[in-house]
Formats: structure tokens, sequence, C-alpha cells
């Protein structure tokens, strides 16, 4: 499935959000229309600019997909473990959901592109200079998807799942993780789709020179 497919892709939205939208959609307008009586140096910077913001985005969209195919098998492994009576293959079960957070983890900090990390919950915002005299910037928000409290909250088994308490516990868990990660992945999609109409118009206006990214796009997951 491609990037722009992913970006336009809708899921069931909750009726609670967890980070706003991308909050820039005025500045954006505003800094191309005065593109157009602006010397071509500046066109090439904002569109530059412009691209850097949606390949940033793009990478966290990718992180978070990632992390949604991992909260999947999380929760396999946990209703394994429900519908296990041996104690034994049940720790092994927790350590293998254990070293599943630990790939969660990782994939949350790889997910840093361009200087900015939207997914670690350390810098909430991100503003992306349009222009050399700070008249219009691009707003990025960011989430935390982390494994922590502040963050999905998922954590480490103390029993080994030896109990069903536990096991349920973690089911529970998991399921509002899953939550979390769609209406995060819903907003960047959001944000994703606003920068790539830009980006497009900005092609049509001025050519495709002038929406090349400074930075090129995020390592993949």
């Amino acid at each position: 499935m491609g990037l722009l497919n992913k970006f336009s892709r809708k899921r069931n939205k909750p009726s609670d959000t967890i980070v706003p939208a991308l909050s820039s959609q005025e500045a954006v307008t505003r800094a191309m229309r005065n593109m157009a009586k602006g010397a071509p140096i500046a066109v090439a910077k904002a569109g530059a600019e412009i691209a850097t913001a949606l390949n940033t985005v793009e990478t966290a969209i990718l992180a978070i997909d990632a992390i949604s195919d991992q909260l999947i098998e999380a929760e396999l492994l946990a209703d394994t473990a429900r519908d296990t009576e041996s104690v034994g293959r049940r720790a092994l079960i927790a350590n293998r959901y254990i070293a599943l957070l630990d790939k969660i983890s990782d994939t949350v900090c790889r997910s840093a592109h361009n200087g900015m990390n939207l997914l670690d919950g350390i810098q909430t915002v991100y503003e992306i200079k349009l222009d050399a005299d700070d008249r219009a910037s691009i707003i990025l928000h960011g989430a935390n998807v982390t494994v922590d409290a502040g963050g999905l909250g998922l954590t480490r088994p103390q029993e080994a799942f030896a109990s069903l308490v536990e096991i349920e516990r973690t089911i529970a868990e998991i399921d509002a993780a899953r939550r979390t990660t769609s209406r995060v992945a819903d907003l960047f999609s959001d944000s994703a789709a606003v920068l790539a109409e830009r980006l497009s118009r900005l092609d049509q206006d001025f050519g495709p020179n002038a929406a090349i990214a400074s930075q090129p796009s995020g390592a993949a997951h």
C-alpha cells in the first residue's frame, strides 16, 4: 500500500482524542500566497520545509503502523496465556511479551526524523520556519506512544502471567493502547494529507523543484 494511500486511509475514530491535529493550515496557505509575490529562492525554501515536514510526519505514521502490528501480536500472546494452564508455558509467553514491549520502545526511538521525534512524548510541539522573516511556520504536534505510564501504559508482567488477574489486566492495557495508537495515527494522517495537498498545489504553481525536501524520508521500520 502506498504512503499516500496510508495518509488517506480512515480508521474508526473514538469520540476522544489525545493529540491535536496540525494547527498550521492557515500559516501554510498564507505563506504560499505570499510566494507568488516573492523571489524563487523563497519559494524553494518554503517548498523544501513543507516537504521535510511531510517526511517527518510520514516517518511517524510508518512507526505507528509498526507499533499497531506489534500490539496485535501482544494481544495474541496475552490471549494465548489466558488459554494456557501450564505455569511454565505462561512464563515463556510472558518473556516473549516483555521482549515485544522492548521492540515497541525501539520502534519509538527509531521514529526520529530531521531531529524531531513525534512519538516519544519528550517534546510536544515542533515549529518549522517557512521563511527567513519568521512570518509563517508549520507546527507539528507530538504524541507519546512509549510503553510508559504517560504513553500507552503497558506494564511488564510481575508474576510471569501466573495469575489470570495479571493476564486480564494486560489484555485491558493492550486494548486501550490499540485505541490510543488508532487515534494518533488518524490525526497524523490528517496532518499528512494537509501537507501533501499544499505540496501538490506548490508543484502546480511553481514546478516540482519547489517541493524537494531538505531532508530525506525517515528510516524504515
